[in-house]
């Protein structure tokens, strides 16, 4: 097996199996499509990418699956996690993220502005966008190596499954578990090297004692009752970052101005058709090099931070929902100035009821139940509007709707 040296979950160790798989260069694409779109513009270290995410997920993936056998044996039947079942758990945390195209949920958004704001004719289907292409392109890139990984699995219709939550066997409901689920390898890894990268500490949580405190019974991973504080931890922490860091307005006005850019670019035909057949062209490197023909505008913001202001009040409360009521008239708006004028909003869920199970006193509870702390937790809604400095005049027909929404 070969080693890679990474800051957050120290050595991983990558199986020779899975190793061609890395070296193809569709997954090699992932080192130009960072991890968090242009949080960079805030947080000048958060310029990692997908590639390293994919690994720790991998390494992660793996890791938990080890415990939970372990954890579980006198709880139900974990047999069918032997060592080839770790092989391919760890391959789907690996591809879970194949399918992003440039700066990551950024470019969902950029399909989301062209779909309903501008009324292009493109591929959508939400935050769900990257998976569905990822299926795509394991199909036209991966099949073969993937084809040739395991005698007792089919392994294109395993990842396939378990990455998109679509699982039908046993293994692939415990691995859609792991992978994707409200505590996962994915988010295990994305806050604590999130945190890291931004150089803050509020991602942070004790991954070994998550670890070590997860079982697996009636089809679901539940927390033991003594690991109940570090759950807790781990909302908390991934609270925080949605609220401090993925959320910051200036993040997110950024974000929202590349966004507005790239769908010039797709109405200029600048870049390639999206499909799986250019993904191999589609890089943050290739959104970079062609920014200069979405306008000067857009391109001083995103290379200089300079031309756009944001109105210095977050949109929250009834003020938001008052401003989601008025969305048809916000999207005008920015149709007619071409995102010289943005409205961005923010939406994130903590967690859902039927998510996180505790075994508490020889009973499976909710966590929300024997948690006052998780019961707490709020969806995270918030609004902020931003112009370039020649569209102020515009932007006025915004900044009335926020007058109007303090009653």
């Amino acid at each position: 097996m070969k080693i890679i040296r990474d800051p957050i979950h120290g050595y991983i160790e990558i199986e020779d199996k899975i190793l061609p798989i890395i070296s193809t260069e569709i997954f090699q694409r992932l080192r130009y499509i960072s991890q968090t779109g242009l949080a960079y513009l805030v947080y000048p270290g958060m310029t990692h990418t997908r590639f390293e995410h994919s690994l720790g997920v991998m390494h992660l993936a793996k890791e938990l699956t080890k415990y939970v056998k372990l954890n579980s044996e006198e709880f139900s039947d974990v047999s069918f996690i032997d060592n080839d079942f770790l092989d391919l758990i760890s391959l789907a945390g690996l591809l879970h993220d194949i399918g992003h195209l440039p700066f990551s949920h950024t470019f969902e958004n950029v399909l989301s502005l062209a779909k309903e704001i501008y009324g292009l004719s493109v591929e959508y289907y939400g935050k769900k966008t990257h998976v569905i292409f990822g299926n795509k392109i394991i199909d036209q890139y991966l099949s073969n190596y993937l084809d040739k990984f395991s005698k007792r699995y089919d392994t294109v219709n395993f990842v396939q499954r378990v990455i998109s939550s679509t699982p039908k066997t046993k293994e692939e409901r415990f691995a859609s578990l792991i992978i994707s689920n409200a505590i996962d390898a994915d988010r295990g890894d994305y806050l604590l090297r999130d945190s890291y990268f931004a150089g803050v500490g509020y991602g942070n949580f004790d991954i070994e004692r998550l670890k070590r405190s997860l079982i697996y019974v009636d089809d679901k991973l539940i927390v033991l009752k003594k690991a109940i504080p570090v759950i807790e931890q781990f909302l908390l922490a991934r609270m925080y970052m949605y609220e401090t860091v993925y959320f910051h307005s200036v993040v997110g006005l950024y974000n929202a101005i590349l966004s507005h850019a790239i769908v010039k670019l797709i109405k200029k035909s600048s870049i390639p058709q999206i499909s799986p057949e250019n993904y191999l062209k589609l890089t943050d490197f290739l959104i970079l090099s062609k920014l200069e023909e979405a306008g000067k505008e857009f391109y001083e913001a995103v290379i200089y931070r300079k031309g756009f202001k944001r109105i210095k009040k977050d949109i929250i409360g009834n003020c938001y929902e008052y401003m989601e009521k008025r969305r048809s008239e916000i999207n005008r708006v920015m149709r007619e100035t071409e995102g010289l004028v943005i409205y961005h909003d923010f939406y994130d869920v903590p967690y859902s009821e039927d998510e996180i199970f505790v075994y508490y006193d020889d009973e499976i509870k909710p966590l929300s139940s024997v948690s006052s702390i998780v019961s707490s937790l709020k969806s995270i809604k918030k609004g902020i509007i931003g112009y370039h400095e020649k569209a102020e005049n515009e932007v006025s027909k915004l900044t009335k709707l926020l007058e109007e929404c303090q009653f």
